[in-house]
């Protein structure tokens, strides 16, 4: 007599190979969103690095007493190596025919 088991106690090969191909596919998603998600920080704050270094720079020509600005350069940024991809550059021409001493006077009040 044979008897045939009805019930399979274990897994085969080939649901043990799909459950890892399936593991993997899953993986590889996750694993790529992460990667994307660190790219978009890095992204982000390159960005917020430049805007500052923008701010900074537009503040200081704001405060600077009228004219002023115009005859000094801001100083490099070799103080901080971390920002040594970032080059500022803060230029401003005399318009030719205009008082400056009266455009100074006129904002000042």
């Amino acid at each position: 007599m044979n008897r045939h088991r009805t019930s399979d106690a274990g897994l085969t090969i080939i649901e043990i190979l799909i459950s890892l191909v399936v593991f993997a596919v899953v993986a590889l998603v996750v694993f790529a969103a992460f990667g994307l998600g660190l790219r978009a920080t890095a992204l982000a704050g390159n960005m917020q690095t430049a805007t500052s270094l923008a701010e900074e720079s537009l503040a200081r020509l704001a405060a600077s007493p009228c004219g002023s600005s115009f005859d000094s350069a801001l100083p490099p940024l070799s103080d901080r190596p971390d920002l040594a991809r970032y080059r500022r550059d803060v230029s401003a021409a005399r318009v030719s025919g205009a008082d400056v001493s009266a455009a100074c006077a006129a904002v000042g009040q």
